[in-house]
């Protein structure tokens, strides 16, 4: 379903991302959910639960950036950082065996200035 998609690239003005998440149907709920960073939202359709986890992680990264909180944050899920030769962090779920028939899954971007 996924690729190795998830990625953070930091750079002197701003941290690049690009994150997985998946959606999927509960009963008559669709939750967006996002194992790497264990956000998540939902809504009574696909485009509604998509559209609020957009808003949801927004207001998550305008957060931690303003806090100066991310990395810790991701250290802190268990996301693992290699200092060298470029600084890489890594996601620590595999989103595949936590849920392998999601309604639909997408990667996204995200650009948070430092």
């Amino acid at each position: 379903m996924f690729s190795k998609k998830v990625f953070i690239k930091k750079t002197m003005d701003s941290i690049t991302l690009g994150i997985n998440f998946i959606i999927v149907q509960e009963e008559n709920q669709f939750i967006a959910y996002c194992p790497a960073l264990e956000l998540s939202s939902y809504g009574d359709n696909m485009e509604q639960a998509r559209k609020r986890f957009e808003e949801e992680i927004e207001i998550f990264f305008e957060e931690t950036a303003h806090r100066g909180t991310l990395e810790k944050y991701l250290l802190k899920l268990g996301w693992t950082l290699t200092q060298k030769p470029k600084p890489k962090y890594d996601p620590p779920l595999d989103i595949k065996n936590k849920y392998p028939n999601p309604v639909s899954s997408f990667t996204e971007r995200v650009a948070i200035p430092v």
